[in-house]
């Protein structure tokens, strides 16, 4: 891990709070404070990189993080691998990331969005919220078919994404089959999609890859590594390659 977890200093301060009911003069509220990650935005360059990859951090985190380092450092990259972070923070995240034409690159990897927090995500970098995103990363984090389909409905119009990472969720055919569809007939962005580790994925969709890479001249690199797919899928696949210049793929 890249930080030390027990080094982690999180407090929540308490308070009187004041009540019209003398009874409740004594009610505590708490606040919660995360002392580590407010000293380390402090740091934090104007326009940076912001690496906060393994951090343990939680839902109650994302709130400071989008004031003060997404609006307030407007940070470029934002790096949050290996947390905590589930819908509820991506919902806060998506409410407030409209209109930032700052923020390049957003890794969430090995987080726990699952596909609400994909649709959410998804909404948000529908052309009309005017986000800038070129790279997003969203390894690991449960998604399924569903998940999927709404990235795919976002792709379809969405011209600014030009990297993509779902690896080691739970896509299968049908998922690829949907962003298949977009590929082939409305985005013409999209330079890298990275597949890997999603051992629904069968040979079926090696053939709905064939056709994506027949017909979608932008995508240049494809991941699809340790899936399910047989030595019969993968010689499609490398022969379709073969007929390409300038493409990669790892399989």
């Amino acid at each position: 891990m890249k930080a030390n977890l027990a080094s982690r200093r999180v407090q929540t301060v308490a308070y009187r709070h004041r009540s019209a009911n003398p009874k409740d003069e004594n009610f505590v509220s708490k606040v919660y404070y995360n002392s580590r990650l407010e000293e380390t935005i402090a740091t934090l360059e104007q326009k940076s990189r912001a690496d906060f990859s393994y951090w343990n951090l939680v839902d109650d985190d994302m709130s400071t993080i989008v004031t003060r380092v997404v609006n307030g450092k407007q940070c470029t990259e934002l790096d949050f691998c290996g947390n905590k972070f589930t819908c509820k923070g991506i919902s806060i995240l998506a409410y407030r990331l409209p209109n930032n034409s700052t923020l390049k690159s957003l890794d969430l990897s090995y987080n726990f969005l699952r596909d609400s927090g994909i649709y959410l995500l998804s909404e948000v970098l529908l052309p009309e919220h005017c986000v800038y995103l070129r790279k997003l990363v969203l390894n690991k984090n449960g998604i399924t078919n569903d998940g999927v389909k709404y990235i795919a409905t976002m792709l379809k119009s969405n011209h600014m994404l030009t990297e993509l990472w779902l690896s080691n969720n739970e896509i299968g055919n049908d998922g690829i089959k949907q962003l298949a569809n977009v590929l082939i007939k409305y985005n013409r962005t999209l330079k890298l999609l990275v597949l890997s580790f999603n051992v629904f994925i069968t040979d079926e969709s090696a053939d709905y890859l064939v056709e994506v890479l027949e017909r979608n001249q932008t995508l240049v690199k494809l991941g699809i590594n340790n899936c399910n797919l047989s030595e019969i899928g993968k010689a499609k696949l490398r022969q379709i390659v073969n007929t390409k210049t300038k493409f990669k793929m790892k399989i």
